[in-house]
């Protein structure tokens, strides 16, 4: 479904490519699926690393920086390209919008809050300097990275966020 997803994007997948891909027949997709958009959403949220997989590597920058490597190494791979594919065409798709912001980006949002709320509880931070604007800062660079640009997200960068940006922000 993904190899699909990235060749014909959202509007060009059909149940019945997915049926046929799969060796199958649709009846046993929509036993599973109820639509086109609950199949998509379903399988990017299961390929997505789970919102309670939070690095934990006993302090906030490596912690923050295995997160991004997490979240980069997703959309670097096939299933990120489907992501962006997708992306492209969700405006059109006003239900879809809703469907993949529920129950795709809505239970990943607050990883970073988690993993800076672990680092106020070892003293590593205090927490006047953590906010949820904060905490959406490094996913928002990744995601824009990621969406202006076809390459994949270097390490290089998702360091360079950690450390010059979020750090001086939660470290201030």
């Amino acid at each position: 479904m993904i190899d699909q997803l990235r060749a014909v994007g959202y509007a060009g997948l059909t149940m019945e490519r997915v049926a046929a891909a799969a060796q199958t027949g649709k009846a046993a997709l929509y036993r599973r699926w109820s639509d086109k958009a609950d199949l998509v959403v379903e399988t990017i949220d299961h390929m997505l690393p789970a919102a309670e997989d939070l690095p934990d590597l006993g302090n906030v920058r490596d912690d923050m920086v295995e997160l991004m490597r997490a979240k980069a190494a997703v959309l670097n791979s096939p299933v990120g390209r489907a992501v962006q594919s997708l992306l492209a065409e969700i405006d059109r798709d006003q239900p879809l919008v809703k469907l993949v912001d529920e129950r795709v980006f809505k239970p990943r949002r607050n990883m970073f809050q988690l993993v800076f709320d672990r680092a106020v509880g070892r003293g590593e931070v205090h927490p006047a300097h953590l906010s949820p604007l904060v905490a959406e800062v490094g996913p928002a660079m990744l995601m824009y990275r990621f969406l202006g640009d076809s390459s994949p997200v270097p390490d290089q960068f998702l360091v360079s966020v950690v450390d010059g940006v979020l750090i001086p922000l939660i470290r201030r």
